[in-house]
């Protein structure tokens, strides 16, 4: 009587899908304002916000001050002359091509240039460098700052500690007649018109770096050095050494950021007895630092027992000094990154 539910009841009733919301519409941008196109003796200023990870391009600009101070999807640099730019965090890859006697301070993750003269680059990059067909060709450390600098690298997905700035591919290496050399590193922070951008204090230069400077293929201040290990997800440790670096007037010889093979993790670790010290870092990004200095091992070893770093033992490992050279040679050159 009235208990039983027709078909057509609660029971039976056909559930209709719920729409899916849909996102709202991309906003349509216009190409004019991601260039500077034909532009002679100006001053040119994107400020953060203005590109917001979108392609950026420069082209056929001669003599001028250029400032992409923002992070940036991709970038090409084209047929300019007597130009300085600054281009800001990018994503992925800068391309500069048929460029002459143009000074670039670039952060990337893959930088490219052909049939380039004269250039001077002080440089940040995730991969290494590429030339191709391209003459005179001088590269340095990026060396450079605001206030915005490391919230945007963040946004592009760069890791300032993983700089293969030296690390110079050459298409067409020329071993009589190198196409490359190392610009002196006094050098890469003059290479900007700050002044002309207006937009940038002295105080936000004088920062400590975002981006730590490494020696990286120069020569180094002594043979003693130290290799030293993070685990993964010691951000905090890492930077807490750097300053510690800074203030001790340690020589940063190299940094890198990598996820290792099984392998290359055991031959990395063999020294240690620790087992679950692969399972750790399998599959995991780890950071490698490499400092000198006079008596750099036992420098490093007491700021890491006497110091705030100490905090940190169970991230932080240093590789035994016997083993430094060999290890460290694997770690920052022969171990390549997966593709």
């Amino acid at each position: 009587m009235g208990g039983c539910e027709s078909k057509g009841g609660a029971q039976g009733a056909r559930k209709v899908p719920k729409k899916k919301a849909q996102a709202p519409p991309k906003k349509k941008l216009n190409p004019a304002d991601y260039t500077f196109s034909k532009k002679i003796d100006e001053v040119l200023v994107k400020q953060e916000g203005s590109i917001a990870g979108e392609q950026f391009n420069i082209e056929e600009c001669k003599n001028c001050d250029i400032f992409l101070l923002d992070y940036i999807a991709t970038s090409f640099v084209d047929d300019c002359q007597d130009c300085r730019i600054y281009i800001g965090p990018v994503e992925t890859s800068v391309f500069v091509r048929n460029c002459s006697n143009c000074s670039l301070v670039i952060a990337c993750q893959q930088y490219r240039c052909r049939d380039c003269q004269d250039c001077n680059i002080a440089l940040f990059c995730g991969t290494e460098p590429i030339i191709e067909s391209s003459q005179k060709m001088q590269f340095a450390c990026f060396d450079f700052n605001y206030f915005s600098l490391r919230g945007q690298m963040a946004s592009a997905g760069l890791k300032p500690w993983n700089n293969k700035w030296w690390m110079i591919y050459d298409f067409n290496k020329n071993e009589e007649k190198p196409n490359w050399s190392l610009l002196p590193q006094e050098e890469a922070g003059r290479l900007l018109n700050v002044e002309a951008a207006g937009v940038i204090t002295p105080e936000e230069l004088e920062n400590e770096s975002v981006v730590p400077l490494t020696l990286g293929s120069r020569p180094w201040p002594s043979k003693e050095t130290c290799f030293i290990v993070f685990m993964p997800d010691s951000e905090a440790f890492i930077e807490a050494f750097l300053s510690k670096s800074l203030a001790s007037k340690w020589a940063i010889a190299r940094t890198r950021v990598v996820r290792l093979q099984d392998d290359q993790l055991k031959t990395l670790f063999t020294w240690a007895k620790e087992p679950k010290l692969l399972g750790r870092c399998k599959g995991e990004e780890i950071t490698g630092i490499q400092v000198c200095g006079e008596n750099i091992q036992k420098q490093v070893q007491d700021a890491l027992a006497l110091t705030g770093l100490a905090t940190g033992a169970k991230n932080i490992r240093v590789i035994p000094q016997k083993d430094t050279e060999a290890l460290a040679t694997h770690f920052f050159q022969t171990w390549k990154d997966e593709v």
